[in-house]
């Protein structure tokens, strides 16, 4: 696999506003990333860069984007159009008819694409429509099949990158056992990943609820939201028991540097290392935006 880039937001003072913890995290994070990467910090109103940043084609290479228009957290209209507008500036690359976030989105192996079922993806779509939204999904990720994996009643954000996560052909899942409602989704998800992909390998990683948030939005305690690159495995941590646990889990699934990234305050916010970054892949095309990115973002 080619060199990464990885993007990240910018600390700047309208972000600090809304996620005052970023100050003191990001020079952190950012230092790890670069131990690895080129990180492009972006000058963009939110940090969570992964919902709203284009996909790349994984066939093609192609820089696309899809409809950012999340109804939850600080998601109010005018937010998501200043998120957009950001996004669109940095980017001016081609948009497909698909309402979906970069977080319900998780990459497997053989081309195919895994995504929670949601209501909003779809709403209001006859049938043709609705395969006509997924043909153009398919077609954006430059995806072989796209698995739809049953959706969680109440689930606020619906994001599959809080329970599902790749290395090669092992499958990291968040283990949701302790509670009987999710345990029999859980089931339900694994024959819907094991009837698409019969050979994977599953481990699971420990996902400790957070007792002390009552909006329901935070991410402190779900492991499986790390960042797997070309060159290393970014890790969230949280100073909870199971921090070395699972970095020892995931060690015997890759020879990567498993690097631990401590998200104990910012995964309050409702994310960790993977929301938090996007990587794409070195080519022709992502060089000359990357350039251009820089220069703009110097203005």
């Amino acid at each position: 696999m080619n060199n990464q880039i990885i993007c990240i937001a910018k600390p700047t003072s309208e972000v600090l506003k809304i996620y005052p913890a970023y100050r003191t995290f990001f020079p952190r994070f950012y230092q790890a990333l670069a131990a690895f990467h080129t990180v492009k910090v972006l000058d963009l109103p939110d940090i969570w860069v992964r919902d709203f940043l284009p996909e790349q084609n994984s066939q093609t290479g192609e820089l696309v984007r899809l409809i950012f228009n999340p109804r939850y957290a600080n998601y109010i209209p005018p937010f998501t159009a200043k998120i957009n507008v950001a996004a669109q500036r940095l980017f001016p690359v081609p948009q497909y008819p698909v309402r979906l976030d970069g977080g319900n989105i998780v990459r497997g192996p053989d081309g195919i694409v895994f995504c929670f079922e949601s209501r909003r993806i779809f709403r209001k779509s006859t049938a043709g429509e609705q395969a006509q939204k997924e043909a153009a999904l398919k077609q954006a990720l430059g995806a072989r099949q796209v698995v739809w994996l049953a959706r969680e009643q109440g689930d606020k954000i619906n994001h599959i990158d809080g329970f599902m996560q790749f290395i090669g052909r092992t499958l990291f899942v968040s283990d949701e056992r302790f509670d009987p409602y999710l345990k029999s989704l859980l089931a339900r998800r694994l024959g819907q990943i094991f009837q698409a992909l019969p050979s994977v390998e599953v481990r699971f990683l420990p996902c400790v609820p957070d007792e002390s948030d009552s909006s329901g939005l935070s991410a402190r305690g779900i492991y499986v939201n790390f960042l797997a690159t070309s060159r290393a495995v970014f890790v969230p941590q949280y100073h909870l028991p199971q921090d070395q646990e699972v970095l020892a889990i995931i060690k015997t699934a890759t020879d990567k540097p498993v690097v631990g990234i401590d998200c104990a305050e910012i995964a309050r916010y409702g994310g960790a290392v993977h929301c938090l970054t996007k990587e794409y892949t070195a080519n022709t095309a992502v060089s000359a935006w990357s350039a251009k990115s820089v220069s703009k973002g110097k203005k």
